[in-house]
């Protein structure tokens, strides 16, 4: 569940990331600045500090070696320093003769005896300033039994037999045995059953011809405390480990004590064979630069250790340090990137703002671009191109205004010259009717004037008349005459139409816009189209507005006269039409859908031109809906028609913000 949730968290992260600014010209630009600038310094600066951190690590194994190295010869020289001394010391004939003459005593007499103490007496004063002089703890010596005989401050060892079993494992023991199996001098270390502190013990044979004993110092153990605690400052450690048993080593100088399979005790085993080493354990808790080697002197081993995280100090302070600048670097970054991302993107911004506004018919933009770079560059070429499409556009709408003039030109001309032919033809007739009808009223008048004559000139024009009105047929004449005085007002009336609905187009700015009722517009529209047809057609209202809305009234009424028209004549059979209007989206819809004839989806193409019915010849001239299409696109809406022939039509009227 917790990987599901983290995985729609992380999608939601990438979404709103996205979301942000990074669709844009100027989200991008900044968000590759940024990396482009973030991704070296990121880099740098790690890799800086793991190298300046691999350095200082190599630099400070190298001086702990160094170190290492340097205290292993101090400590021979404070270790061989004592051992020559008491090789010296124990070469003394002074030394000899007060073993001889302590062991005889000690052989024969109690240690207490008066002749000890007389020999004591003999010997001490020299003895124990020698002992001061040198710092010793105590100056032992020891008949070659291993009996002590002298004790210069006649400590617990004083008369003890140090190769009794209560001395094994002791530092005093251990000299003992290695100075008589090397014959030369030797040491060893422990600490004392009084004292917990450790003690060297500085072992010497007496030997004139023969074995005489062994001389043992024991000096304060300060100078080498000194040393290693010189050594040991923050964070660096020094000891001394000496191989105490089988299983492991022990340190010199408290209870530290190693396994022999452990990471150290391996360490200490081959530094014990020669092997010296210098690198990184983590024995210890954390990890420890460490820098092992063999002090033969004291067969002993050597351990200098340092802190890793003391010697790595610096440099993670450095690294706090170093990602302090990077975030400072971040923000003088985003900054920077910000602003030169603007920059680039601002001409951008206002080049797409200015093709925005020549997309929504504005062609009077120019771009004020002050750069002369590519981008300037672009500016001028925008402003040239923009220069071009408004004359391009001037052209086109005088081509088109002059190609629409030619079209409804043609058409005019087209249907005035239908009903101006008929008028034209019928009076070319009823020129000739009326040349006849004036013969024939010459005629009525000659015989009117004969009214008073002689019955036989009377009769020659009676004659002549019915002659002419024989000849002429009158009669077909008189009734020709009324069907072409009928047809010639029809052309004339259709002339007088098509004139007042073309006058129309010059007159849709010219009323005002009013509230009306819809509902009762359409109604009153609905009673006074085709009172006949419409009574054979259900129509049916759906209007879901509150309240009026503002229109030009005689023009929507015109509008809706037009299309109720045409749905009421598309309905030969009984049909129906249903009106619905409502708001959407602040927009008006006013829809009329008939289920008439329909047409052919050429005919839709068609519907909107001027002169384009479907209807008989002389039942339409076909400007309804092309004037109802002028009128609702003054209103700044829209008209169109959607039809199936034999299922019906569908007329809607889109009108934004009424």
């Amino acid at each position: 569940m917790a990987v599901k949730l983290s995985g729609v968290s992380i999608k939601n992260f990438i979404n709103a990331v996205q979301r942000y600014e990074f669709r844009s010209m100027r989200g991008r630009l900044l968000t590759w600045m940024m990396i482009t600038a973030l991704i070296p310094a990121f880099f740098l600066v790690l890799i800086g500090l793991m190298y300046a951190e691999r350095q200082l690590e190599k630099r400070a194994l190298a001086d702990l070696s160094s170190s290492s190295k340097r205290l292993h010869h101090d400590i021979s020289l404070i270790v061989n320093s004592p051992l020559e001394t008491v090789r010296v010391f124990s070469r003394s004939p002074y030394l000899r003769d007060a073993l001889n003459d302590f062991s005889s005593v000690f052989d024969r007499d109690e240690l207490y005896s008066m002749d000890y103490q007389d020999m004591q007496d003999k010997y001490w004063a020299y003895f124990s300033l020698y002992a001061e002089k040198n710092r010793l703890r105590d100056l032992l010596i020891l008949n070659k039994q291993g009996e002590v005989v002298f004790s210069a401050v006649q400590s617990e060892a004083y008369g003890a037999d140090i190769t009794h079993i209560d001395y094994i494992g002791t530092g005093m023991q251990a000299a003992y045995n290695k100075a008589l199996w090397q014959m030369d001098s030797a040491i060893a270390f422990s600490s004392t059953d009084m004292d917990e502190r450790t003690y060297a013990f500085l072992a010497a044979p007496v030997v004139d011809d023969t074995l005489l004993g062994v001389i043992i110092l024991i000096p304060e153990p300060e100078e080498l405390e000194r040393l290693l605690s010189i050594h040991s400052h923050s964070g660096q450690v020094v000891n001394l480990y000496s191989e105490k048993t089988a299983v492991g080593y022990k340190s010199l100088f408290n209870d530290d004590a190693v396994d022999r399979t452990s990471s150290l005790g391996k360490r200490l085993s081959g530094a014990m064979l020669g092997t010296d080493f210098d690198g990184e354990l983590d024995y210890w808790k954390g990890d420890w630069l460490v820098s092992i080697r063999l002090v033969p002197v004291l067969q002993s081993v050597l351990v200098q250790r340092r802190d890793k995280d003391v010697v790595l100090q610096s440099v993670r302070e450095l690294r706090y340090g170093g990602w302090g600048i990077t975030l400072v670097v971040l923000i003088m970054t985003f900054v920077l990137s910000r602003r030169l991302s603007h920059n680039l993107a601002a001409p951008v911004f206002s080049l797409t703002e200015s093709i925005e506004r020549i997309s929504e018919g504005d062609r009077e933009v120019s771009v004020d671009v002050n750069r002369k770079d590519e981008l300037g560059k672009l500016a001028q070429q925008f402003n040239q191109m923009a220069v071009s499409l408004r004359d391009t556009q001037a052209q086109l709408v005088q081509t088109e205004k002059m190609a629409s003039i030619g079209h409804l030109a043609a058409g005019v001309a087209h249907e005035i010259n239908n009903p101006m032919s008929v008028v034209t033809a019928n009076m070319t007739t009823m020129k000739e009717y009326a040349a006849t009808y004036v013969k024939l009223a010459e005629l009525f008048s000659r015989y009117l004037k004969t009214q008073g004559d002689e019955s036989e000139q009377r009769q020659e024009v009676l004659d002549e008349l019915e002659a002419f009105e024989k000849d002429e047929d009158i009669g077909f004449v008189h009734q020709d005459m009324k069907a072409l005085l009928q047809d010639s007002q029809l052309g004339l009336f259709r002339i007088q139409h098509i004139v007042s609905s073309l006058k129309l187009f010059s007159e849709l700015d010219k009323s005002e816009e009013e509230e009306i009722n819809l509902r009762e517009t359409l109604e009153q529209v609905v009673s006074d189209v085709a009172p006949a047809q419409s009574r054979q057609v259900e129509i049916t209202y759906d209007i879901e507005l509150d309240g009026k809305v503002k229109v030009k009234p005689e023009q929507m009424r015109r509008v809706f006269s037009a299309i109720i028209d045409n749905a009421v004549r598309a309905c030969v059979d009984k049909g129906s039409l249903r009106i619905k209007a409502w708001r959407q989206d602040s927009v008006l819809l006013i829809d009329f859908q008939d289920t008439g004839c329909g047409m052919a989806p050429d005919q839709v193409s068609q519907v909107l031109d001027p002169f384009f019915t479907t209807r008989e010849v002389g039942e339409g001239i076909g400007l309804g809906l092309s004037v109802a299409h002028s009128i609702v696109e003054a209103h700044a809406g829209t008209l169109n028609v959607a039809s199936k022939e034999g299922r019906g039509t569908r007329v809607r009227i889109a009108l934004p913000g009424h």
